[in-house]
Order: C-alpha cells, then sequence, then structure tokens
C-alpha cells in the first residue's frame, strides 16, 4: 500500500455507471480515487475535474506506467475485462475491483482465475446487489430451521427495450452491440445466475433454456432458462428485452416463500415477504421484513478497501465469479444448440 491510511484508486472507463463509484469513494473512509481513464479524453478530463482527480489519462498503460496505485475499479464493457486485468497485474497492481459481467465466456474467466493465481492478486467483481442488507436478511431468513428446506430459486431481470425505436442511422449502446458483451447474458442475466448459484448452496450440474437472438444487432435479447444443482435445486431465470420491468427474487422453500420484487438495483427502503400456510388452516400468512435505505456501491467498495487492508473477506469471492460464467456460457450455448448441457 502506498499509504497505511488511504488506498490510492484509479478508475478505467468514465461513462455513466462509473459516477456510482466516484460518488461511492467519496462516503468511504480511507478511499481516494486519484485519477482516472477513458478512451474520451474530454470524458476522463470531466470526471477528473468532477470529483478532484490528480490526473487523468486516455490510455490505461499510461495511467498503470506513471501512477503508483493500490487499487483499480474496471468500469468497462465485459469485452475489454481480460486484457485490462492482464495489464493491471503485468505492471505489478495485485487489487481490482472489476463490473460485471467479468468475462464473456468460461474459457476467459478461466484464464481470469489462473492470472489471480500466478500473481497473487484479489479480484471482485462488481456485482452490488450482493451487499446490500437486504441480502444479508435473506440469508439469515434462510438459516432458520422453520423456513425448511429450499426448493426453487426464481430470478427475473427484463425491461421493454424494443429495438424498433432505436435510431439505425446511430452507433447502438453497447448493450445492443455483440462484439462488446451486448444483450441480457453478460449484463443482465449475470445477476440472476449469481443470486440461483450463491442462494442454491450447490454446484450447478446442467443447464437448460430458450430464447432470440436480435435480427437487427445478433445480441441475445430473450433467455429463460433452467439450472438444475448437485443438492437438487432448481434455478429458473427469466430475462428479456421484450417484456415489462421486473427485477424480482423468489425463493421457494418447504415451509414458506421468500420474495423481493426490486433484488438487484435497490434503490430507497425495500421490503421481504415471506409467505406460508398457516397450520391445520388452508389459508396463507405473510411476514413483512422491512429494510431500511442502503447504498449498495458504497458497502460494494468498503469491502473491497476492507479485504485490501486484511480487515473482511470477500463478500464475492473470485471462485464465485468464476463459476457464474461457466454457468452462463453454458445456458448461452443451452439456448444457441437448443440442447441440454452439462458443466
Amino acid at each position: 500500500m502506498s499509504n497505511n491510511d488511504v488506498l490510492r484508486v484509479g478508475i478505467v472507463g468514465c461513462g455513466a455507471h462509473s459516477h456510482e463509484h466516484f460518488k461511492a469513494a467519496e462516503r468511504v473512509k480511507g478511499i481516494k480515487i486519484s485519477c482516472c481513464c477513458d478512451i474520451i479524453e474530454e470524458r476522463a478530463k470531466a470526471c477528473a475535474v468532477k470529483y478532484g482527480c490528480e490526473a487523468y489519462y486516455k490510455d490505461i498503460e499510461d495511467m498503470l506506467k506513471i501512477e503508483t496505485l493500490d487499487a483499480v475499479i474496471l468500469c468497462t464493457w465485459p469485452m475489454q475485462h481480460m486484457e485490462q486485468i492482464e495489464k493491471c497485474l503485468t505492471s505489478g497492481l495485485k487489487n481490482i475491483l472489476c463490473e460485471k459481467s467479468l468475462a464473456l465466456s468460461a474459457e476467459e474467466a478461466l484464464h481470469i482465475d489462473k492470472l489471480a493465481k500466478e500473481y497473487g492478486a484479489f479480484i471482485m467483481e462488481g456485482c452490488k446487489y450482493r451487499h446490500h442488507p437486504a441480502i444479508r436478511k435473506l440469508e439469515s431468513i434462510l438459516s432458520y430451521k422453520d423456513i425448511g428446506k429450499i426448493d426453487s430459486i426464481r430470478a427475473t431481470f427484463s425491461n421493454y427495450e424494443p429495438e424498433d425505436l432505436l435510431d439505425p442511422d446511430s452507433e447502438p449502446d453497447w448493450r445492443f452491440r455483440k462484439e462488446c458483451g451486448g444483450g441480457v447474458p453478460f449484463d443482465w442475466m449475470s445477476y440472476l445466475v449469481n443470486a440461483c448459484n450463491h442462494f442454491s448452496r450447490a454446484l450447478p450440474k446442467r443447464v437448460f433454456a430458450s430464447g432470440d437472438v436480435s435480427p437487427r444487432y445478433g445480441v441475445i435479447n430473450r433467455i429463460y432458462g433452467m439450472i438444475e444443482y448437485d443438492n437438487g435445486v432448481v434455478g429458473i431465470i427469466e430475462s428479456s428485452k421484450d417484456a415489462n420491468f421486473s427485477q424480482e427474487l423468489q425463493i421457494t422453500c418447504s415451509e414458506g416463500i421468500l420474495r423481493m420484487p426490486v433484488a438487484w438495483g435497490i434503490y430507497g427502503e425495500v421490503k421481504i415477504t415471506q409467505t406460508h400456510r398457516k397450520q391445520e388452516w388452508d389459508y396463507i400468512l405473510t411476514d413483512t421484513y422491512e429494510i431500511e435505505e442502503a447504498n449498495a456501491f458504497v458497502l460494494q467498495l468498503d469491502n473491497f478497501s476492507k479485504v485490501i487492508k486484511g480487515i473482511e473477506q470477500p463478500v464475492i469471492p473470485l471462485k464465485q465469479s468464476i463459476l457464474n460464467v461457466q454457468t452462463i456460457d453454458a445456458l448461452v450455448e443451452s439456448m444457441l444448440d437448443k440442447k441440454i448441457v452439462e458443466i
């Protein structure tokens, strides 16, 4: 560490999403985003001015060569992650917070895992929802004996985003660009797979999925899948750009059903409901748990910094992120080839 009290952090990628990381750093003790980098130099300069960075860069290699950093945040497109992680590690920078999805294939994910072991690096995927106290509450409820055994997990992330409303003469957002990792699998669906893998408490065995590919952009814009785990739990994922807004997480157990209406982009207060059958009577009781507002980006960055300082363990260990990418990869293969895929 460059300083025992304050971590010097660089951020790569100064698009709209980066502002959440910049603002989070202002609220986390012992963190300072000292420089930023973006291929659009004006954008990097604007962020540097707005958030008080000491320097800004157009090229990540220049930033890594000139700056003395303790960590870096990669807020870039998924297709850039593996290369950027490798550049950071070979430059001597070993603490990396990388936005989801960590990689675009199981092969890339395993390569990142190999690099992390080779360089003794700490790499954490930025999957912010996992840091929210609502997830801690779900974990707590599931530890109670009276909720029973987990049977299935259903996770959805959809929003109606019709492609015919996009301007065909202008370059589309990265989420509609196949070469950038666009489409739902490595964006929205990464949350769903993460939740199913986490709450199943088991390893995925096989998957099956169906969906559609955009005729205009070539990205997967709808995917519906099933994940079978080695303990018998089933994960059901739904993600579509042709469906109304949904970010629901439902965990069905033998003695009750837990629901979070908005589980991934949690802003403001959130409620968890637990429905269960009243013993000896055929009607349903509902318990409600109200979770206070919390900023998941702040909690995520706080965990990242405390892991670097040796105070905490990562909420999302790298091995979980590797498994998530392997599962996503299998679901995509299943959808495209119309077959069951073993993991």
